[in-house]
């Protein structure tokens, strides 16, 4: 695009005018705009500049020394930023809107509830709640880091040299001890327990005559000297990457309330790996960890899954690893520099050897932040190909489960592509296809074909609802908008909302996670569609709620062993919930109460170098096809694996 010049801004921006400074609203959006293009002092001029429009840009961050007194509204949504610190320059800020940026996470929406107080909305939401969440977290985080020093400093000597040493170690010792929330906000904790401390700091050396300057404003909350979680935690030699753990003791799981339905539900922790790390180093446990899926077995007939299987294939990061539950081998590890890989999907192709003779193997589909679906053979250990499949991060593929080579990728640029992957020749040359393109209103998150119609529907779980598509290929048109979008009865404020967990139970049986607060609803595919009609709003005919975390955290995924008839999903502690469901498989009429988990599985107590590891955030959660392995992730780089007794 290059920098903003004066005509572009006259030309963008409402009231029209012919100077700067009488512009209320601008848009600069779907310019292409890096950092570097952004002109502060054409910017500054804008003085009652109260909307400000940058989205679907490529901008790293938001520059320092924008001073636009009167902005109320910023979007900054599908750029690259990975940090949102800089927003507090904007002291009048209302509503802001960064939503679809790859680094930016839940932490970042509580550091803008501190930095900025006027916060209405973030990300679309209103902050009510978010706002007295942040302010009892600084309440206690303020209480707890008095404390540690009244401990701990409180009679160290005050000289000024001596003082300014006091300064850094009291810090630096109060991010690294001072603890307070779930892990999936130590992030955010972290950082504030920084500046509490560099603010407790200077108002005690400032009474005893230190200068003022030794804290200024931008030393207490410059990112750059944030600790990351490496310097923070530390972990034993057995805990190496591509080497099993060796946990401690398993906490006693909580009760079922279906005891009917109860089963033998002993499960052994047998591993627990850290082999994502970046550069193989021992003291990575900030890279997260996002899908995993078993490989499956198969018989002589194509399609149709064999018996159980133990090997398991999980990305996050720049890596796919290949894992034996049993011994806890990595088996293959497929590294991507400069990768962050967000899914993994099994199918088993017919290949073609060189003496002509046909043979079943596994190939594994990978993707993640590039766009690019990396094809790999797995028994023969190297990536065969990669297909360029869309300008934007992909956030979930799966193969279909009736072709072998038709593979869904679902991308952050709001489409759904079905590819032909095509079969490799005896020397792995292949040519994909694209067959279909559905489009969405929203990033796609989670994918899946109807069990008893997969070459006629596709159902995703979207950032706003659950939709579905026809995909029936004998008809003419390749590119498609939904056919029917799911509502939730909940309430009409409910009734689009975020769907990041769907899976089926069974061929009708679908469980989906988000709609409804701190549970899960099991609902009826064939009843729903029943009631339809010609309608493209269909009601969704829920059959029970699972009773679940309560927490407002998203993206905890949710995953179904229609084998066994179970339903799994972790938890911000550290917990994986698991639900037998088969009651509820052939149920017609809406259970009243909400049902309670089989059992509550906790995080194990495990140490490292001497240190606890605290309880984490679980990502996903997946058991093989006979419930005899299940593998958690995690956010802090830990894979958990427990086998079923």
């Amino acid at each position: 695009m290059g920098r903003l010049k004066t005509p572009l801004l006259l030309q963008r921006g409402y009231p029209k005018s012919d100077r700067l400074g009488r512009i209320k609203k601008l848009d600069l959006s779907n310019l292409q705009l890096q950092t570097k293009d952004l002109d502060l002092k054409l910017l500054n001029r804008m003085k009652q500049l109260k909307e400000l429009d940058l989205s679907d840009n490529l901008l790293e961050k938001v520059p320092e020394g924008l001073d636009l007194p009167c902005l109320q509204v910023l979007k900054c949504s599908n750029n690259q930023l990975e940090d949102v610190t800089p927003l507090q320059q904007f002291t009048a800020l209302e509503e802001v809107d960064f939503e679809d940026n790859l680094y930016l996470t839940v932490n970042d929406n509580y550091k803008i509830s501190s930095l900025l107080p006027n916060i209405r909305k973030i990300n679309g939401k209103e902050t009510a709640s978010l706002m007295n969440h942040v302010k009892i977290l600084n309440r206690e985080l303020t209480s707890r880091v008095t404390a540690y020093w009244e401990k701990n400093y409180k009679d160290q000597p005050g000289s000024r040299a001596q003082a300014r040493d006091i300064h850094k170690e009291f810090v630096k010792s109060a991010v690294k001890d001072v603890r307070y929330g779930p892990e999936s906000l130590s992030d955010f904790t972290q950082w504030k327990v920084k500046m509490i401390a560099q603010q407790l700091v200077a108002s005690k050396l400032t009474r005893k005559g230190a200068s003022s300057e030794e804290v200024s404003p931008s030393e207490e909350v410059s990112p750059s000297e944030e600790v990351s979680p490496s310097e923070e935690v530390s972990r034993e030699d057995d805990l190496s990457p591509e080497t099993p753990g060796t946990p401690r003791t398993l906490a006693t799981p909580a009760g079922a309330s279906n005891p009917e339905y109860m089963e033998s539900m002993e499960l052994r922790p047998m591993h627990f790996l850290q082999c994502h790390s970046k550069g193989n180093s021992p003291e990575d446990f900030s890279t997260q960890l996002w899908a995993c899926a078993f490989e499956p077995t198969w018989n002589d007939s194509p399609g149709l899954p064999g018996g159980p299987s133990q090997t398991v294939a999980t990305c996050g990061g720049e890596a796919v690893c290949i894992i034996d539950c049993q011994t806890g081998l990595v088996l293959h590890r497929y590294k991507v520099p400069g990768e962050e890989f967000f899914t993994v999907a099994w199918t088993c192709l017919t290949l073609v050897t060189q003496d002509g003779r046909k043979k079943r193997s596994s190939v594994l589909a990978a993707a993640g932040r590039r766009g690019v679906v990396s094809l790999i053979h797995v028994r023969a250990g190297f990536c065969y190909g990669d297909i360029r499949a869309h300008r934007k991060p992909i956030a979930m593929a799966c193969f279909s489960p009736s072709q072998e080579t038709h593979l869904f990728t679902a991308s952050y640029n709001k489409r759904i592509i079905l590819w032909d992957i095509g079969l490799p020749d005896c020397n792995y040359h292949f040519r994909p296809s694209q067959l279909l393109t559905l489009d969405t209103s929203a990033t796609p998150l989670r994918l899946c074909p109807v069990p008893s119609c997969p070459d006629h529907y596709l159902l995703a779980g979207c950032e706003d609802g659950c939709f579905a598509w026809d995909i029936r290929m004998e008809e003419s048109q390749k590119r498609r908008d939904f056919e029917m979008v799911f509502l939730f009865p909940q309430g009409p404020e409910q009734a689009h909302k975020r769907v990041d967990g769907l899976g089926f139970v069974s061929e009708d049986i679908v469980a989906s996670k988000g709609c409804t607060p701190g549970s899960i609803c099991l609902w009826s595919w064939s009843q729903s569609l029943a009631r339809r009609g010609d309608k493209q709003h269909v009601t969704a005919i829920i059959l029970a709620e699972l009773q679940w975390s309560s927490t407002e955290l998203s993206y905890l995924t949710l995953s179904t062993c229609p084998e066994k008839a179970f339903v799994f999903c972790g938890d911000e502690e550290g917990s994986v919930w698991m639900y037998n469901v088969s009651r509820y498989l052939e149920q017609q009429q809406p259970s009243k109460a909400k049902v309670a988990p089989t059992k509550i599985l906790r995080w194990p107590d495990l140490s490292a170098r001497g240190q606890k590891m605290h309880k984490t955030l679980i990502n996903t959660a997946v058991a093989d096809p006979t419930f005899t392995y299940l593998v958690a992730l995690t956010d802090t780089n830990i894979i958990a694996i427990w086998k079923k007794l």
